[in-house]
């Protein structure tokens, strides 16, 4: 595994299993991957954007405590859905549930008899239907049990994921790029050195560029069109645009809000490369395997890292380190 990743999808209840989501999530940067889920309520308004991460992910991790999860308009939980949609779309599903979930506290449990026997049939759903299944007794029992785990699945059932070039296949690929016309939205000329996300190196110089990819609906005629613009951001310009929110410890989510708060400045004019007459934009929102990948770099870049838990473990916090921020006084 040492020069692919892969693309996991992180299934599991945001008001459940906070702590082992924490440290199966860390386990999964670890082992260079690029773990991708959802933290926040599920409802039909995102449903849209989970089924296009499990299809781009190369495999599917569903986490299981002792709540059945936010229920849809047909009864079954979004957790579950997601379940049923990996298995249609034939995605490589692990399971990982907890062996004691009576042994959680009241506020990690169901109470309603009827969502107490929901949850019973999903467990036992997991257990038939999964490539893998493995329930864990402690979170510390999870995290090499991930380890154990994954060293299986990628050996049995290999994905694509995507391989690091080396300097020389990287340097082709740029100049391949450089001369290609797949890019439909010139927003910059690129400069000499640059960088696709879809074959970043290990670390990245600052002053390489990147292809940045968003969506956002732009209105043109009073017509409203759904775009897929591309920005161009060097990697330091990326550093100084996160700054600001990891001064000081700061949750993960961060990352989508500064990015989409400055694409969002620019959009307006990325959506008039496409249609000129468009005069207004709205619902910026970064490309999530663009945003999981500038995540990542950051932390290979120790740029911007994950810390350790904070209360409990509960949510994932970040913080520019040293090295980036004498980086940025220099800049």
């Amino acid at each position: 595994m040492a020069n692919k990743r892969y693309y996991v999808y992180l299934s599991s209840f945001f008001d459940d299993v906070k702590v082992e989501r924490l440290k199966l999530e860390n386990c999964l940067l670890n082992l260079d991957t690029f773990p991708w889920g959802l933290h926040e309520r599920r409802s039909s308004l995102n449903t849209a954007l989970v089924r296009r991460q499990i299809d781009d992910s190369d495999y599917v991790i569903v986490l299981l405590g002792g709540k059945y999860g936010d229920l849809s308009a047909s009864g079954l939980s979004y957790l579950h859905l997601d379940f049923l949609y990996a298995l249609n779309k034939q995605k490589i599903m692990i399971s990982l549930v907890d062996m004691f979930p009576d042994k959680r506290s009241n506020q990690e449990q169901d109470q309603h008899p009827e969502l107490i026997k929901k949850l019973d049939h999903f467990r036992q759903l997991l257990k038939k239907d999964s490539q893998y299944y493995y329930e864990f007794k402690s979170t510390l029992d999870l995290e090499s049990s991930m380890r154990r785990i994954f060293a299986q699945v990628v050996q049995t059932h290999p994905a694509s994921g995507w391989i690091k070039l080396n300097e020389h296949e990287a340097q082709d690929q740029a100049s391949h790029i450089n001369t290609s016309k797949f890019i439909t939205t010139a927003v910059k000329k690129l400069p000499e050195r640059h960088t696709v996300l879809d074959t970043l190196e290990t670390k990245v110089s600052g002053d390489e560029n990147v292809i940045v990819r968003y969506h956002a609906h732009a209105y043109q005629d009073g017509n409203l069109q759904d775009i897929r613009p591309q920005r161009h951001l060097g990697w330091f310009q990326i550093l100084q645009i996160l700054s600001t929110h990891f001064q000081t410890p700061a949750l993960e989510n961060n990352f989508a809000r500064a990015l989409n708060q400055y694409l969002e400045s620019t959009a307006l004019s990325d959506a008039r490369q496409i249609f000129p007459r468009a005069h207004a934009v709205a619902r910026t929102q970064i490309d999530e395997q663009c945003l999981q990948e500038i995540k990542l770099q950051m932390k290979w870049n120790n740029w911007i890292v994950p810390l350790a838990q904070h209360q409990a473990g509960a949510r994932t916090y970040w913080e520019l380190t040293m090295e980036a921020k004498k980086l940025l006084q220099v800049m």
